[in-house]
């Protein structure tokens, strides 16, 4: 499905998360097509307008979906996608992910106003006590962005992606809700995930002061 429009605004820059419009389609093929954009996705191949339109299609109806498309101050079509995915009632927990494909875009600080309002949304909208994520180990931007809101590197998948002639791991990250914590861990918080946790916390605690439903 595609989730509820959400405003951040954080030192008079904002950005939208809003659903995707069929019509942006062909706009997203274009950035997608890109290798510099899809060098540390699971992509490889240009993605088409009709598979685009057919994506939009199905992920419109998928039920344990929440996704949004991400338009900066000063855009007015989406300039990449992000989501929650395998959003799952008994476990309370999902996976997320996110794709920005206008490189003009990089390191503007977007990428972290999208997690922190997907963060917010996941754990205040759909109670979420875990999130699962994944970055390229050589993608250290992306990975920066995920420790920011709470993320914690909690393994590592050997060579299982191969670009540019050249094997790269990839890590695997958790996101914990700190308020939930107690209940996930009934016999005691491991250690290693109080850093992660006040992160976590800090992100909750910042986010209403940012983010709002539009």
């Amino acid at each position: 499905m595609f989730a509820n429009p959400i405003r951040i605004e954080i030192d008079g820059f904002g950005v939208t998360l809003r659903p995707l419009r069929k019509n942006e389609m062909e706009h997203i093929a274009e950035l997608f097509a890109s290798m510099e954009v899809l060098r540390y996705t699971n992509m490889v191949y240009a993605p088409t307008v009709q598979g685009e339109e057919e994506w939009w299609e199905k992920a419109s109806k998928e039920p344990n979906t929440a996704i949004w498309g991400i338009v900066p101050d000063g855009e007015d079509t989406a300039v990449g996608v992000t989501g929650l995915h395998q959003i799952n009632a008994i476990n309370l927990s999902c996976t997320s992910g996110i794709i920005i494909g206008d490189r003009k875009w990089w390191h503007k600080g977007v990428a972290y106003r999208a997690h922190l309002a997907r963060t917010w949304y996941a754990a205040n909208t759909l109670n979420r006590y875990t999130i699962q994520s994944q970055v390229r180990t050589k993608n250290a931007y992306s990975l920066k962005a995920l420790l920011k809101v709470g993320y914690r590197v909690s393994g590592r998948f050997d060579c299982n992606c191969f670009h540019d002639g050249v094997f790269c791991d990839t890590w695997v990250l958790s996101w914990v809700n700190p308020y939930k914590v107690n209940v996930l861990y009934p016999n005691g918080v491991p250690k290693e995930l109080q850093p992660s946790l006040d992160k976590a916390k800090q992100a909750l605690n910042f986010a209403p002061q940012a983010v709002k439903f539009l």
